[in-house]
């Protein structure tokens, strides 16, 4: 494929990346049956109106109900509560002397960690979810990072098969992604400096360090994350051009937002195999992945999740420093207390190299496998050689 065929793929992907009907991820149902929707700062807006006017009312967050039923009194004199989430299985009754105590006290429980905890994990469970269960989440965002961009990074091209690593190669990338879940809508901007260090008597062991960092906006909900990760590569020449890659990786992830009660960091330890076949202008790779992430600060979510991955990418080098690729990568991800997921995202890149110093890399990549989600990733990337 010419580079000028595949960045117009790129341009028509684009065109039809266009954002489905959106729905309000926060909506207050009042006892006759009227509804408010709300986006951002909904929760705050809520709590603010109920302050003045306590009353029996639903509140659904990204489609859960939660209950606020008013047992005794009213307005300010309010002396008996009810918070009920069918889902959680929680039925707490307060009682006070007036609105401001009864108030007090359902806060006080609304900060514990038996609350906190539950709720978490009930989001995680369905749309907005923010750990598990797609691309979007901590865990995928933290996979593909280990994965599919280092597993399936792009081959070196003609012209830098030619030289010796340098030894030290900076990196930057970011990406722009629109997904939808249930019919809701949301956006992620993420952006990933790093590094890799290249070491060895060829210079062809390696050591990648990457600072991943992103803002989710689901329907104007924002949450953010932030994480660390380590992977090391180590190459087996098999002979006839098959190399052996073994990448063992260790990364740390804090996802939270201001927008809904998350706070938590994500601890996880993988494996990754990949088996290469280069020829003089083609290459083939295919690889395997084992993952294991577990809750390590903020809230305890008892998150537990064995991840399971597989792939496949194929390539071409056109003429001395163009480079385009095709990969498929497959996620089985087992998380306790969540259902299991199998997804596979389709992606493509091209690569070109400037003065011998300098990588720039367009991708894009496609979700297929989650009858209630859709994910199109565009992504920018580049490195420096010196």
């Amino acid at each position: 494929m010419r580079p000028r065929h595949v960045l117009l793929s790129f341009l028509a992907a684009l065109a039809f990346a266009r954002p489905a009907f959106a729905k309000d991820p926060i909506i207050v149902i009042e006892a006759n049956g009227a509804r408010t929707g709300y986006s951002k700062d909904g929760i705050i807006q809520f709590a603010k109106d109920y302050e003045t006017n306590p009353r029996d009312v639903t509140l659904e967050v990204l489609g859960h109900p939660f209950h606020f039923d008013v047992l005794a009194g009213a307005g300010a004199n309010v002396t008996s509560f009810r918070f009920v989430s069918p889902e959680l299985g929680i039925d707490q009754t307060f009682n006070g002397a007036n609105t401001a105590a009864i108030q007090d006290q359902l806060e006080e429980y609304l900060k514990t960690s038996d609350f906190l905890k539950r709720f978490m994990r009930l989001i995680n469970s369905g749309a907005g979810a923010q750990l598990s269960g797609g691309p979007t989440g901590t865990i995928g965002a933290m996979v593909r990072a280990g994965f599919q961009d280092t597993m399936f990074s792009t081959i070196r091209t003609a012209e830098q098969k030619s030289t010796t690593p340098e030894g030290r190669d900076p990196q930057l990338s970011g990406g722009f992604a629109q997904f939808s879940t249930d019919g809701y809508n949301g956006k992620v901007l993420s952006v990933t400096p790093g590094f890799t260090l290249d070491f060895g008597e060829h210079r062809d062991r390696k050591l990648k360090v990457s600072l991943p960092l992103s803002q989710i906006n689901f329907e104007g909900l924002k949450t953010y994350r932030a994480g660390l990760g380590f992977q090391y590569l180590h190459p087996f020449y098999l002979g006839d051009n098959w190399t052996l890659t073994v990448g063992p990786g260790l990364s740390y992830a804090g996802t939270f937002s201001v927008d809904l009660p998350v706070g938590t960091g994500l601890l996880g330890g993988a494996a990754s195999t990949s088996l290469n076949k280069d020829w003089k202008k083609a290459f083939t790779t295919a690889a395997v992945y084992y993952g294991r992430f577990a809750n390590l600060g903020g809230i305890d979510t008892d998150m537990l999740a064995n991840i399971y991955g597989w792939g496949w990418q194929g390539g071409y080098r056109m003429g001395q420093r163009w480079v385009t690729t095709t990969h498929v990568v497959g996620i089985h991800e087992r998380a306790a207390g969540f259902e299991i997921n199998t997804y596979h995202t389709l992606s493509q890149s091209l690569s070109y190299k400037i003065a011998n110093k300098f990588d720039l890399t367009f991708s894009i990549s496609k979700l297929f496998g989650l009858p209630k989600q859709k994910y199109l990733d565009f992504g920018l990337g580049s490195a420096w050689f010196f």
